[in-house]
């Protein structure tokens, strides 16, 4: 049961395509959905234009049932069409709104967003085809009198994961999910040029749609805030403070069977700028805190955490980019996890204008506070490979891409990804049944997409 869980809530929806190359997180690729980089556009105003686009994927599936290992997981064969809609006056760069630190003589910037893909599976098995799944996301940014002494901005990012576990049980049970992230930022520059104040109100919501996990859906609420010095144009230091609190929706008796709820802080301090004409560094460091208050088995912790990401651009056509880092999570099963690891990305556009995306990411992750068999749950009667009830997994993900344009509105590519969880952990439960959480998939994918 947990299998895909593990690799497939980190980093929500994937994009088989995206401008800034593929994602490194170590996650599941049955959520992946084609999207190619937009095209010409249309303009619908002075600033504004308008994107669209469509894809028809072909792909396999190595690895369709999540369980290991009675018997040998089913490979499938899929079709994944996928639509795209923007409209905007300033574009996306992963996931930030590209506007300039400098008042641009603009009232608002802003980006929209939508993306769904449905997942049908080629297959006679009605447990198969019949658990074929929707994918939808969409996503917000709007700066209002950006650039200038006093800005605020709306942030909220949506999205609708359909993500099955095993087809032989059927559809209802699926780790489909709401996933949905907001923020209200306001940006204060005291002197109008080099210091800045960014302070942000957080909300996040995670509803799983099956009732087997619904002791996992919960509320985030918190602050964040950032207090950057620029001494050079493109150059800063920052100091970085967030604190979330984490509500579970399920139970109202402590300890049964749910995930207590927590306060987790994070205080960061660090360099991000520009070295060079080819080279740009971000770098930071500082300490976590999480807090289980209610839970009597513990544990809290406070530790290290930062990370580092280097780019480097030897070329106008070639980037290369390296980050390891040490991080903490709220864990859905158990009270956190830790991440430490690293990925290394590349990608080139050759002189028939063939782009080449790849990358490779490996995590350690360490989970801590697993529920406590006969005290905080009676459905599990015990473990394999968690000694003090903490699991480690090892977490690797590779992507290679190739998309090749024809002209300015058609794009044909292929994808090949693997993510494998590398684990000795098992769960065991009363009904008899245990789950591995070992795990290997691979999917290859072709595509054909029209933009504009």
């Amino acid at each position: 049961m947990l299998s895909l869980l593990v690799l497939g809530l980190a980093p929500g929806l994937v994009h088989a395509s995206t401008p800034g190359g593929p994602s490194m997180a170590p996650g599941n690729p049955a959520t992946q959905v084609p999207r190619v980089a937009d095209g010409p556009g249309l303009k619908t105003g002075k600033n504004s234009t308008f994107h669209g686009g469509a894809a028809l994927s072909i792909g396999f599936d190595s690895n369709v049932f999540s369980e290991v290992r009675e018997r040998r997981p089913q490979p499938a064969a899929y079709a994944l069409p996928s639509v795209w809609l923007t409209i905007e006056n300033r574009p996306l760069r992963r996931g930030l709104l590209d506007t300039p630190p400098k008042s641009s003589g603009r009232k608002v910037d802003y980006h929209f967003g939508l993306l769904a893909g449905w997942r049908l599976y080629l297959t006679g098995r009605p447990t198969v085809w019949q658990a074929s799944k929707l994918n939808i996301a969409a996503n917000a940014r709007v700066m209002f009198a950006p650039g200038r002494r006093f800005s605020f901005a709306i942030e909220d990012d949506f999205n609708r994961i359909g993500e099955p576990t095993n087809f032989e049980a059927g559809r209802s049970y699926n780790f489909n999910r709401i996933d949905n992230s907001a923020a209200l930022r306001f940006l204060l520059r005291p002197s109008g040029g080099r210091l800045s104040l960014n302070v942000a109100y957080r909300n996040e919501l995670l509803y799983f749609e099956s009732g087997s996990i619904s002791t996992a859906d919960r509320i985030i609420n918190g602050a964040e805030t950032e207090t950057k010095y620029r001494f050079r144009d493109r150059s800063a230091f920052a100091v970085r403070y967030s604190y979330h609190y984490t509500y579970y929706l399920c139970c109202t008796d402590v300890g049964i069977g749910r995930n207590e709820d927590s306060h987790a802080h994070r205080l960061l301090g660090g360099y991000v700028g520009q070295l060079g004409k080819k080279v740009v560094l971000d770098v930071f460091g500082g300490w976590g805190w999480g807090l289980y208050k209610q839970d009597t088995s513990g544990p809290n912790h406070n530790k290290f955490i930062g990370y580092a990401a280097l780019g480097v651009f030897p070329t106008p056509k070639t980037q290369i980019g390296l980050r390891v880092g040490h991080d903490f999570h709220d864990s859905v099963f158990g009270n956190y996890f830790n991440d430490v690891g690293g990925s290394l990305v590349a990608s080139h556009v050759f002189r028939w204008k063939m782009g080449l995306d790849a990358g490779f990411g490996v995590y350690g992750r360490r989970y801590a506070g697993l529920p406590i068999p006969g005290v905080d749950t009676q459905e599990i009667t015990g473990y394999t490979g968690a000694d003090g009830f903490v699991r480690r997994d090892t977490l690797i993900s590779l992507n290679l891409q190739l998309e090749q344009p024809f002209g300015k509105y058609l794009v044909v590519g292929a994808r090949y990804s693997i993510a494998a969880d590398l684990t000795d952990f098992v769960v065991d439960y009363a009904d008899g049944y245990s789950n591995a959480g070992r795990f290997t998939r691979h999917l290859l994918m072709g595509f054909v997409a029209v933009r504009y």
